[in-house]
């Protein structure tokens, strides 16, 4: 079935419309979401999520292209919803970080301190760490990637590298204190 064809039976809010969909943009839809998310339960996810948007958006839209219209949508989809897991990546990973520059680090005048001058502490605390430990540290706290794939990638067990990221936490506190930054 051509695309005039689709869109005429969404125009006519016929089932149909989303089977005949499925037969001609459902792989396509699927390899594009895959691409982004690198998950397939997650592409299919937002494989769902466009035929349920393009119900709901034809019409009133009349899209020329409805292989160009559902691609833009789920490739949205697929983006948004990489951008929501690294948040949320990435405020776990600020939780672990907290115990060591805490929510509201505060200079010793009492007044809160500006975060370029907790990126230059923590920058000063990298430079004195061996290589390896500083990468760890920044794969951990800048990338947040997580503690299993930095183990693969340096061959060691998640639980030194679990281990030697908590005593870096530690360290990393007792250098802001001596930086004049209380947490």
């Amino acid at each position: 079935m051509d695309d005039r064809s689709i869109i005429d039976l969404f125009f006519a809010r016929d089932e149909r419309a989303i089977t005949a969909f499925e037969a001609s943009y459902r792989r396509l839809c699927l390899a594009a979401a895959k691409e982004i998310t690198g998950d397939l339960s997650d592409a299919e996810e937002c494989y769902s999520d466009t035929c349920f948007a393009l119900w709901n958006t034809i019409p009133p839209q009349n899209p020329v292209s409805l292989c160009a219209y559902a691609l833009r949508i789920c490739r949205n989809l697929a983006l948004n919803l990489v951008e929501k897991q690294n948040t949320q990546k990435r405020s776990a990973v600020i939780v672990e970080l907290s115990e060591c520059i805490g929510t509201k680090a505060e200079a010793d005048d009492g007044e809160a301190a500006e975060s370029g001058e907790i990126g230059r502490a923590v920058n000063r605390f990298l430079e004195t760490l061996p290589k390896e430990e500083a990468i760890i540290f920044v794969r951990r706290y800048f990338c947040s990637q997580p503690v299993k794939e930095i183990a693969a990638s340096l061959h060691t067990s998640e639980n030194r590298v679990s281990k030697l990221l908590s005593r870096l936490r530690r360290q990393l506190k007792t250098h802001l204190e001596k930086e004049g930054i209380r947490i």
